[in-house]
C-alpha cells in the first residue's frame, strides 16, 4: 500500500498542475502547497503505522505551519535581493530555525501564532507583476510531481525511524511548492518565484484546516478522517482562492 501511496501522489499532483498552468505563478503557488502529498502521507502512515501515528503527524505539520510561513517569506525577501541560491539557503535555515524551536513549546502556541502570520505574510511578499512566461512544461510538471512522492516517503520512513512528530516536520517542508519556485525561478525570473511563494502562504490555511481535522478525528474514525479533512480543505480553500493573484499566461509558442 506504500508503494501505491507513492503512485497516488505525483499522479494528483499532474492533475493539480494541469488546473494551474495558465493562471500564472501565485496560482501555481497556491495549487502545489495543497494538502494533495500530505493527505496521500496521512493514509501511508495510516496504514503503516496505526491512526495513532498518523494523528500525531498531522498535529505536527499543523504545528509547523507558522514555519512554513516565515520560510516563504524569508525565501522570497532574499530571492529578489540576492538570487536563488541564497533566497532558498536562509528559507530553509529559517524553516529549521522554527522546528527547532518548537521542541519545547505547547503545540497550541504556534498553531495559534500561525492566524495572525498568515493574515500579515502575504504583504511582505513583492508584489510587483512579475514577467510571465509561456505555460509550465512537462519538465515542471514531473520536477513537482516527483517531489510530491518524495514528501510520502519521506513521512513513511521518518515515522519509521523517528516517530511520528518528526515526520510531521519533515513533512510540513514546502519541498513541492520550493521545486516549484527553483522551476518558475530558473525560467521567468525571481519576482515570479516571490509570487510563487506568495502563493504558498495563501494556500496554508487549507493546510492547516487538513492537519487539524486529521489531528482531531484520525484516532477516532480512522481512514475516513482524510476525507473529513479534505471536506475542511475544500472550504477553506474557497475562501482563501479568492485573494490569490491571478495573471492568465501567454499562449506557448507554435
Amino acid at each position: 500500500m506504500v508503494f501505491v501511496a507513492l503512485l497516488i501522489a505525483p499522479l494528483a499532483m499532474a492533475a493539480a498542475a494541469l488546473t494551474e498552468r495558465r493562471l500564472g505563478p501565485s496560482a501555481a503557488g497556491w495549487v502545489a502547497a495543497l494538502p494533495v502529498s500530505f493527505s496521500v502521507a496521512v493514509v501511508a502512515v495510516t496504514l503503516d503505522a496505526g491512526e495513532d501515528a498518523a494523528s500525531a503527524m498531522a498535529l505536527s505539520a499543523a504545528t509547523h505551519v507558522a514555519a512554513q510561513v516565515v520560510f516563504a517569506v524569508i525565501f522570497a525577501a532574499v530571492l529578489t535581493r540576492h538570487g536563488l541560491l541564497f533566497g532558498g539557503a536562509a528559507g530553509t535555515l529559517a524553516y529549521g530555525a522554527c522546528s527547532v524551536g518548537l521542541w519545547h513549546v505547547p503545540d497550541v502556541l504556534p498553531i495559534l501564532a500561525a492566524v495572525p502570520l498568515l493574515g500579515v505574510a502575504p504583504r511582505l511578499i513583492n508584489s510587483s507583476r512579475p514577467n510571465i512566461g509561456s505555460p509550465r512544461r512537462w519538465p515542471t510538471t514531473t520536477m513537482t510531481c516527483v517531489a510530491a512522492a518524495i514528501v510520502v516517503g519521506a513521512a513513511v520512513l521518518t515515522t519509521r525511524l523517528a516517530g511520528p512528530v518528526a515526520a510531521g516536520a519533515v513533512a510540513a517542508f514546502p519541498t513541492i511548492s520550493t521545486t516549484l519556485a527553483v522551476t518558475i525561478v530558473m525560467r521567468d525570473g525571481s519576482l515570479a518565484g516571490a509570487h510563487v511563494l506568495g502563493g504558498l502562504i495563501r494556500s496554508l490555511p487549507c493546510y492547516l484546516t487538513f492537519c487539524l481535522v486529521v489531528a482531531l478525528t484520525a484516532p477516532s474514525v480512522g481512514l475516513p478522517a482524510v476525507a473529513l479533512a479534505l471536506l475542511g480543505c475544500v472550504a477553506a480553500g474557497r475562501v482563501a482562492w479568492r485573494a490569490v493573484p491571478r495573471a492568465p499566461r501567454v499562449a506557448a509558442a507554435q
